[in-house]
């Protein structure tokens, strides 16, 4: 169906009447003598805006009418408004593919196999063999060449045998044809909404590319996108500059000044954990003979396991250690070589009373579960008997 209102991205204001209503589980249908709302399609996303002061809350073709869906039922003669700034966006990315696909085609004779639009960027994909960051500079110089050049971009209908002369592999074969020219550049049939001409894309900025299973998809920005995405960025930028207390162009020497100093605090931390390890170790056998046990309340379960291993190696005690992390408890039984002694057994008797998932072997076991009120009292006294 041919809507000649989507030739002009900037007719966001239209009175018309409405023509039928058809009401639908509290909500109400309208079809009008005309529209000014596009519906998604062809890459596109639909218009957003209001009839009357009222949100239209989605849209659908059928019968041959553009249906709105709206919260009240209206009558006669309504006004359409649609929010020009995201329709001028949404068109500025859709010119701006069309450019894209019209440089790559006609400097590389590559076909364009899928675009998609996102809030931050957006990608096409083209059937390349290879891409490199110099093949990306070139085509950002030369879509933003054009921009400048200010390069036309009109709405066609031609007849089947005009179109033939400039499309191939197309049916067009038929009575609603409608083409997009970017000045001599490019002739697509297309039914979207675009920008009058190249200047209004502003800027164009690749920014970046990934190898695709097909072959290589890029990535762009334009246009107001860009600026709102150059603003949102520069102010992460600016604040990860205050906290490490750096210019902006030096906030990846701060990052990795971090880094290296969370490394070597991280080294720190472990070597006096050893030295914890073994002050708390000799304490705990003083008052066990043969089956160390010991229930912690700060300290999370690979240095429950860390600690286990570092009394049976040392002292070749058998070990039974519990620690509550959070709502939960981990537990871990460790064989100081005593042949009475099966770790994989004893945490088995937990296990089963306790309902905690893991296991091991002889030598050692441990797992977890939720933690239940009581429950390192009843282990002690378990193995006390």
């Amino acid at each position: 169906m041919i809507n000649k209102l989507y030739d002009n991205c900037f007719t966001t204001q239209w009175n018309t009447s409405v023509v039928k209503v058809v009401e639908e589980n509290g909500m109400y249908w309208h079809a009008c003598k005309d529209t000014i709302f596009y519906k998604e399609g062809g890459g596109m996303a639909s218009d957003i805006g209001m009839i009357n002061d009222h949100l239209v809350q989605d849209l659908k073709l059928e019968d041959g009418y553009m249906w709105h869906l709206l919260d009240e039922k209206l009558e006669g003669t309504v006004t359409m408004s649609v929010n020009l700034h995201e329709r001028f966006r949404k068109c500025q990315i859709h010119t701006a593919q069309h450019l894209i696909s019209a440089l790559m085609q006609n400097v590389y004779k590559v076909k364009t196999l899928a675009h998609h639009v996102g809030d931050e960027e957006n990608d096409v994909e083209f059937d390349l063999k290879d891409f490199n960051e110099k093949m990306a500079f070139e085509l950002q110089v030369l879509c933003n060449g054009l921009i400048r050049d200010d390069l036309a971009v009109t709405i066609q209908y031609p007849t089947p045998s005009e179109a033939k002369k400039h499309v191939s592999g197309k049916d067009v074969n038929r009575d609603d044809l409608r083409v997009v020219r970017i000045g001599t550049l490019d002739y697509n049939l297309c039914g979207c909404m675009h920008v009058p001409s190249l200047r209004y894309l502003q800027m164009l900025y690749i920014s970046g590319f990934e190898k695709t299973t097909k072959g290589y998809k890029i990535r762009y920005i334009v246009g107001d996108q860009l600026l709102d995405c150059t603003s949102k960025r520069y102010k992460v930028l600016d604040e990860v500059s205050q906290t490490l207390a750096v210019p902006h162009l030096y906030a990846v020497t701060g990052v990795h000044r971090v880094i290296n100093e969370n490394r070597q605090l991280n080294r720190d931390v472990l070597v006096w954990k050893q030295k914890y390890y073994e002050m708390l170790a000799k304490e705990l056998i003083k008052d066990h003979s043969d089956v160390v046990v010991h229930c912690f309340d700060d300290i999370d379960a690979r240095s429950l396991s860390m600690m286990a291993q570092y009394v049976v190696k040392n002292y070749h005690k058998n070990v039974v250690f519990a620690a509550k992390i959070y709502d939960n408890v981990h537990i871990v039984v460790a064989s100081g070589d005593t042949a009475s002694f099966d770790a994989k057994e004893v945490f088995a008797q937990f296990a089963e009373q306790y309902h905690l998932k893991g296991g091991g072997n002889r030598a050692m076991a441990q797992g977890g579960g939720i933690y239940k009120e009581g429950m390192f009292e009843e282990i002690h006294q378990k193995l006390a008997s």
